[in-house]
């Protein structure tokens, strides 16, 4: 049993290797970077992701605030040196910033290999937060599917009393489903109005850990297959402790199918996300088509504005050409809401399905 710290003439890094068995917990030692104002951002990411998250910690790096630390810890279990020397370089020259890769591995395999269900291991990460980072209070955790326009900082600080857990912005997305094809009892929340998307989030990591069985919440999703992973267990596991944040934080752009699930959610909800759309702290790209696959979904000229600046461009625009090639010259016809839902259903409709979608195609006209 060990723990292995390697330092970096740039930023201090953390290389774990950790023991296995039930005693991983008294090795397993992250510490805020800060003293004070310490800002503790987390992403979960795969080495496939890594373009696009380039792209989320650049706009979060244009909207930071002297005044304050940026605690950012990568959470993979993947990712080769070479990609983690490029993350780190990111942030070099900020003397308020740092940028930390960790491999919470060995704190969920035992979960894994009891596993009835499975899940991306990343998605684990997420239930696991509250004790990966068992000496921070609070945290906010992101995909990195997102463009931030506005300083995180004042989403760390949201007040949370010690009975709430999570603080998100509502899915208007599920709530337009809970009309379309979702039951409103799919997963027994009290009210399935507050679901929320989990994406954008700020964990109260000290009061989890101080009301919550760590075993019970990752046993949790193991009763059945959720159709949203990890973000249906904390909805449903922290159902009446969850504080509603500003739809601003939490954006879905037009022109991706999130827009037709919108269109079925009540009437204010819908009012709420058309004013949103004109001041996003975060965008939120949760749908499909990604702005990777089709520059043409809202704000998308946002989203290449960043990657232009990333390392990973040429990668990014080899992979769109690849992707409009499977899709034999749909995405660049597919402009608007009816193009996001022609894409939709290609990638997920089943192939015996795919006849009877082909027929309804062409009844539309489409």
């Amino acid at each position: 049993m060990y723990l292995k710290i390697l330092q970096s003439t740039k930023k201090d890094r953390v290389s774990a290797m950790y023991p296995y068995g039930d005693d991983f917990d008294a090795v397993y030692e992250i510490q805020p970077a800060y003293a004070e104002k310490n800002v503790a951002i987390v992403f979960e990411t795969s080495e496939l992701f890594v373009p696009y998250l380039n792209v989320a910690l650049l706009s979060l790096l244009d909207n930071i605030d002297s005044s304050n630390n940026y605690d950012i810890l990568i959470l993979s279990c993947e990712l080769k040196q070479y990609v983690e020397d490029e993350l780190e370089a990111l942030v070099e020259n900020r003397p308020n910033v740092t940028l930390r890769v960790i491999n919470p591995h060995s704190m969920v395999e035992r979960y894994i290999e009891k596993a009835h269900y499975h899940y991306l291991e990343i998605n684990y990460y997420r239930l696991m937060l509250p004790w990966i980072l068992k000496n921070y209070d609070k945290a906010i955790n992101l995909g990195a599917d997102i463009i931030i326009r506005h300083d995180v900082a004042t989403l760390a600080g949201i007040e949370m009393e010690n009975d709430c857990y999570l603080a998100g912005a509502p899915d208007l997305g599920y709530h337009g489903r809970l009309s379309i094809d979702i039951s409103p009892d799919e997963l027994g929340m009290k009210n399935p109005y507050m679901y929320v998307n989990a994406d954008v989030l700020l964990f109260n990591l000290k009061a989890i850990r101080e009301n919550i069985n760590k075993d019970t919440l990752m046993n949790l999703w193991q009763k059945k297959q959720f159709m949203c992973a990890e973000q249906d267990v904390l909805n449903l596991a922290f159902d009446g402790h969850v504080k509603l944040l500003d739809l601003r934080w939490n954006v879905y752009p037009e022109r991706m199918t999130s827009e037709y699930h919108i269109e079925h959610a009540p009437e204010s909800s819908i009012a709420t996300w058309r004013n949103s759309l004109n001041d996003p702290y975060i965008i939120h790209y949760a749908a499909v088509p990604k702005p990777w696959d089709y520059p043409m979904v809202g704000f998308g000229d946002v989203w290449w504005s960043y990657a232009r600046r990333t390392p990973y461009y040429e990668e990014i625009i080899r992979r769109m050409c690849i992707t409009a090639y499977k899709n034999e010259g749909i995405i660049p016809q597919s402009i608007g809401l009816k193009g996001a839902l022609i894409i939709y259903v290609k990638k997920h409709c089943p192939k015996v399905l795919r006849p009877l979608a082909v027929s309804i195609k062409k009844l539309l006209r489409w």
